[in-house]
């Protein structure tokens, strides 16, 4: 969690017991230490054909008789290191950067360990399915019975409603009469650096200032990294718009010129 998001919760969500890592995620991950997605990740995953590789990571007569739809059994059994190098041989090795590896089992420790090892092995966007089976089945959600895949297929497919940076570029460059542009960052942040025409409604403030944007205009939401943007597209999603897209990348990656200086410079 990022100090903004911290104050985010608080100020805005009432939350009163909030803490964030100084360091962030990045030296999480340069520690190999556990990175956890939840089940409505997954659920949502599944529903709207997200990219992902979901491992089932419990014996092959449990995986079988009961599974998370889209499930491929790799067992950890005695020998983990045995197991994940069989997992390493099958996975498409091009992609170690960019695909979505989500570990479960009913034994958290065994999905732990299954992480670190394919961490310390190149994957660098693996994910352990919090709570668990267990987790998974609090909410109710579907399993499936003698429906193992048997071959892990991965196609990269980008996260709902999201654009790529070159794509946002263009956009800038040709800006269409029906398009609005909306940077949902910190009105501070704003006035560092802007793309020229773009609105400012900060994320924190977008539950109530929807409706300050047309629904018959495709709005364009940006922020620093992408994370504030796509809340800010789920809430217009919720609110009933249709024709929104949100800014899947950091700002350090924009083309030179692409932002202007604002009045407090960079």
């Amino acid at each position: 969690m990022s100090p903004h998001f911290a104050r985010l919760a608080k100020e805005v969500y009432g939350y009163k017991n909030v803490k964030y890592m100084v360091s962030g995620h990045l030296a999480w991950q340069r520690d190999i230490l556990p990175y956890y997605t939840e089940p409505e990740f997954l659920k949502m995953a599944i529903d709207e054909k997200i990219s992902y590789i979901l491992i089932d990571l419990r014996s092959p007569e449990k995986a079988k008789e009961s599974h998370i739809k889209g499930a491929v059994n790799y067992p950890m059994g005695k020998d983990p290191l045995a197991a994940m190098k069989k997992l390493n041989k099958a996975l498409p090795g091009k992609q170690k950067k960019t695909a979505r590896l989500i570990f479960y089992s009913d034994n958290m420790d065994e999905a732990i360990l299954a992480h670190k090892i394919m961490r310390t092995n190149g994957w660098e966007n693996g994910y352990i399915l919090n709570g668990g089976l267990d987790a998974w089945k609090a909410k109710g959600y579907q399993m499936e019975s003698n429906n193992l895949q048997t071959k892990i297929a991965y196609e990269w497919t980008p996260l709902p409603g999201a654009i790529s940076i070159p794509e946002y570029e263009y956009l800038i460059a040709n800006k269409p009469a029906d398009t609005i542009i909306v940077d949902v960052r910190s009105p501070g942040e704003y006035m560092k650096s802007m793309v020229p025409g773009a609105l400012t409604i900060p994320v924190d403030t977008m539950d109530k200032r929807w409706t300050e944007l047309p629904k018959d205009k495709k709005i364009v939401l940006q922020c620093e990294a992408g994370n504030r943007a796509l809340m800010a597209w789920r809430i217009l999603k919720n609110n009933g718009f249709k024709n929104i897209s949100w800014v899947d990348g950091h700002i350090s990656k924009f083309s030179k010129g692409v932002l202007k200086e604002g009045a407090y410079k960079k």
